[in-house]
């Protein structure tokens, strides 16, 4: 069989493609292919006595929104008020949250809720205010929530039970968007989050032994948080750089997923929010693959995974550039039948992936007691390709801001629509 150059290049970029098509439906059915796996990441329903103390990080800019509702939220988390502590960290200029946060921590009259000004810090950003929180903090278990954030009332007991059972130090719960039908990308955003904490972070972690923190709902021991110096101040995705490090210093890492115990988010509010979300964690992964402390991860296995997970946002861009040149390859050059055959594959198996989040998000529905409305299928399979092209443009924009060091931190707006059940109707 004689191929010429561009068929070759077809060729190589569908066998690519295929084998990273198959991962991911792997991994998006591991959870359901491996119940005895998943089980023994399950939310203990019995808790032991409290032992460990708490404190909350809350880092927030411009959350007059949502910051009152936030407060209110981790606050009412069952657990000893002596136990826990909540910091909400926010700049000396954004008057309008400071001033909402100081109202309802006066009304609720709790001494354990403060309210910690940052001074002229450079530049703005997550990490900055998680140091700054860090160094006021007084508990022994460090765990950060985002400004919208509504966790499940147990999580503290049980993250306390399964840091003695299991003798770990850091324990990653699950986060789930919830306003599954309010954007035209919402099913297919709050898929990415239920199939990657139910199921995608449970295989990598047990075949790649290596685990990627999330961004919230993670809680780790004060202790080992001091011994690596906090967070990275210039990395742009702090949670994914400081599983690393951690990793490297020892830390054991769990991680515990249970529907019912998620910590509720809400997915960004337009399409320009979601590109700058996208934009920011693309370019941090860049960061984190340029910085090269995964390296150093004793396994091949681990330095090959973490390197596969930190690239996967970017293959979207070579597969949206080869729906155009393989259609067109095929179509007008003479391909062998073989050739041919081969460069549909990742055509199948993108059909594959899409009923398999179909599927998911008719669980997502019954799980959580939505409606699942009969367009719903129909929402998700027209818009697939335009999700993907925010991917690839979210891809490539990380890409020129990575190469141009431009590093300054895009915020995401929270506007409390997973709060607002108007906006999901329930059966």
């Amino acid at each position: 069989m004689h191929l010429n150059l561009t068929q070759l290049i077809l060729l190589s970029v569908s066998v690519f493609l295929t084998v990273h098509g198959t991962i991911t439906l792997i991994w998006m059915l591991y959870a359901w292919e491996n119940p005895k796996s998943i089980k023994l990441r399950k939310a203990p329903k019995k808790y032991l006595s409290e032992r460990y103390s708490f404190t909350a990080i809350v880092p927030v800019r411009h959350e007059e929104t949502v910051i009152e509702d936030t407060i209110r939220a981790i606050n009412s988390i069952n657990y000893p008020d002596g136990l826990k502590e909540i910091l909400i960290v926010v700049r000396h200029d954004d008057k309008e949250t400071i001033q909402k946060a100081h109202k309802i921590t006066t009304r609720l009259g709790n001494e354990n809720i403060k309210v910690v000004v940052l001074v002229d810090s450079h530049p703005i950003n997550k990490p900055i205010s998680l140091n700054f929180g860090l160094k006021h903090a007084r508990n022994q278990i460090i765990t950060i929530f985002d400004a919208e954030d509504e966790p499940y009332l147990d999580i503290y007991n049980i993250v306390n039970t399964v840091m003695q059972k299991s003798k770990v130090d850091v324990v990653q719960s699950g986060v789930q968007l919830m306003n599954y039908d309010s954007y035209w990308f919402s099913p297919l955003n709050i898929m990415e989050y239920y199939l990657w904490f139910k199921s995608g972070l449970n295989f990598f972690t047990d075949h790649g032994r290596t685990t990627l923190l999330g961004g919230n709902s993670v809680f780790i021991k004060k202790e080992f948080l001091n011994k690596i110096n906090g967070w990275d101040e210039t990395c742009l995705t702090e949670d994914a750089d400081i599983a690393i490090r951690l990793s490297l210093a020892g830390a054991k890492i769990k991680i515990i997923y249970d529907e019912k115990s998620v910590t509720r988010e809400e997915t960004p509010n337009s399409v320009e929010s979601f590109v700058r979300q996208r934009t920011r964690w693309n370019q941090g992964f860049l960061q984190i693959l340029a910085k090269g402390d995964w390296l150093k991860l004793p396994l091949i296995r681990q330095k090959l995974v973490t390197f596969y997970m930190l690239f996967a946002p970017f293959i979207p861009l070579l597969f949206f550039f080869y729906i155009p040149f393989g259609l067109w390859t095929t179509l007008i050059q003479q391909t062998p039948i073989v050739t041919a055959i081969i460069t549909y594959v990742p055509f199948y198996i993108l059909c594959a992936i899409i009923l398999v989040q179909i599927v998911g998000l008719r669980e997502f529905t019954k799980t959580y007691n939505y409606k699942f409305y009969w367009y719903l299928p129909v929402k998700v399979i027209a818009s697939y390709f335009p999700y993907m092209a925010l991917l690839v443009f979210s891809a490539g924009r990380s890409l020129v801001r990575f190469l141009i060091s431009s590093n300054s931190w895009e915020k995401t707006t929270h506007l409390n629509i997973h709060r607002k059940n108007s906006l999901l109707e329930r059966n």
